[in-house]
């Protein structure tokens, strides 16, 4: 047994049983063989929704081993994320069996650092005082945003919600802005589901099913490309180390040796990353 299913097994005694299940067996796979589940905790979290064969109590999920195949999509909307809880446990052991979770262990982990907030985000100053120039919330000292799979409740500020959920890929998000001397983000933290109100289960609804209809839709050369390469550039600099021609000569050879090249911006880096589960390197000069 491994050391994730040990530690999961204790967080299972000690919490309730629960005696609903919503599935009898983990839902089935489509035709391309991909799976979508979506974790609750308890099952009045879905009261509101319609019913859904991906639908599952996250204490199944983590109970469940070698019976869910593993191009499976795994959206995590426990109460929280909390170190060593269930819904902490369900990422884990999500990434343990091969699935695609949101959020994603590290994301958990990042949302608790502040220094990481404003990375990734361009020109968060200027981009929030145009949005807010014709808003109520232009004229205060501080607002929370939501954003559902990055779909912002307030549609002048979509492209940050946008970027953020880019950078913070988690279902539901409260983004705290403070203006000082600049606007700044004081925090961001997940949202729950079971505390939404009823104007906001609409947005999240469709937010999910547009969300769950552009992941499955990849490219099939990223499917089937052996390792992913990106490119940092800037499109705008007046002297690049490398010319378009070079850089889609970069792209052609990487095709011919199955490395699926990108050329992506700063403003897209982490997204790039959470998509392709690595890390950066800096290269020496």
């Amino acid at each position: 047994m491994s050391a994730v299913q040990t530690n999961v097994n204790e967080v299972l005694d000690k919490s309730e049983r629960s005696t609903i299940s919503l599935v009898e067996e983990p839902p089935s796979t489509g035709r391309s063989g991909s799976q979508l589940l979506i974790l609750v905790e308890r099952k009045e979290d879905w009261a509101s929704y319609l019913p859904s064969e991906s639908l599952m109590l996250a204490q199944d999920y983590l109970e469940h081993s070698d019976d869910l195949p593993g191009r499976t999509q795994v959206i995590n909307l426990c109460r929280n994320y909390k170190y060593l809880g269930q819904g902490y446990y369900c990422s884990l052991l999500a990434e343990a069996r091969g699935h695609k979770v949101f959020p994603s262990v590290r994301i958990i982990s990042e949302l608790s650092r502040k220094a990481l907030y404003g990375v990734g985000l361009d020109d968060l100053e200027r981009t929030l005082e145009r949005a807010l120039a014709n808003h109520p919330y232009g004229n205060t000292e501080a607002f929370t945003l939501s954003l559902y799979f990055g779909k912002a409740t307030i549609e002048s500020l979509q492209e940050i919600g946008r970027q953020l959920f880019e950078a913070f890929p988690c279902p539901i998000l409260l983004v705290e802005f403070r203006r000082g001397e600049t606007w700044q983000i004081a925090g961001i933290k997940p949202g729950a589901l079971h505390k939404l109100r009823d104007e906001q289960q609409h947005v999240f609804a469709n937010a999910l099913d547009a969300f769950n209809r552009r992941t499955w839709r990849q490219p099939a050369s990223k499917r089937m490309a052996r390792y992913d390469l990106a490119i940092l550039q800037d499109p705008a600099e007046a002297l690049p180390p490398s010319n378009s021609l070079a850089l889609e000569r970069f792209i052609e050879t990487g095709k011919q040796l199955g490395i699926d090249v990108e050329l992506i911006e700063k403003k897209t880096m982490r997204a790039w990353q959470n998509s392709t589960r690595c890390s950066f390197a800096r290269l020496p000069a």
